[in-house]
C-alpha cells in the first residue's frame, strides 16, 4: 500500500473567495503516482473550508453569498467580541475541512462537473491545503 502526503498554498484575495484547486490537486497527485485508492484534501484552518461543486463562475458568486447569507458576518455572534469572524468558523463547521475523493485509474474520480473548491471566508489570508493519498 502507498501512502503519500503533500500540501500547496494558497494565497486569497478577498474575504469571501472560492477557488477552483482541482488542478493543482491533479498535478500533485499525477507526481505521486497515485493509481487506484483514495485521496483526502483538508485544510488546516476553522475559518476556511472545501467543496466539491461546479466552478461555474456564478456559481461561485452564489456560493459566497449564500455563505454570506447563512453565516452573516458582522452579525451578533458573540466569538464576534474577541474576533470579527465568527461567520467564517460557522461557516467552516457546515462546509467541512475536508473532503475524500477517490482515485481511479490515476485521475480523480469526479463527476462531469464537479471541482474541488477552496473556500476562504476570513480572507485575505495565505492558506495551506493538506493532501494525502492512500493506495496502489
Amino acid at each position: 500500500m502507498k501512502v503519500e502526503t503533500g500540501s500547496f498554498t494558497v494565497k486569497t484575495e478577498r474575504r469571501l473567495q472560492v477557488l477552483d484547486v482541482t488542478g493543482r490537486v491533479e498535478e500533485w497527485l499525477s507526481t505521486v503516482g497515485g493509481v487506484n485508492g483514495l485521496l483526502v484534501v483538508y485544510v488546516p484552518h476553522t475559518t476556511a473550508a472545501v467543496a466539491v461543486n461546479e466552478a461555474e463562475p456564478r456559481l461561485m458568486e452564489d456560493i459566497v453569498e449564500f455563505i454570506r447569507e447563512l453565516t452573516k458576518p458582522g452579525g451578533p455572534w458573540k466569538h464576534n467580541l474577541v474576533d470579527v469572524n465568527a461567520h467564517a468558523h460557522l461557516g467552516n463547521t457546515i462546509i467541512g475541512d475536508s473532503r475524500v475523493i477517490p482515485v481511479v485509474g490515476g485521475r480523480l474520480s469526479l463527476g462531469t462537473w464537479q471541482r474541488i473548491l477552496f473556500v476562504e471566508m476570513d480572507g485575505p489570508r495565505e492558506r495551506t491545503v493538506n493532501l494525502l493519498y492512500i493506495g496502489e
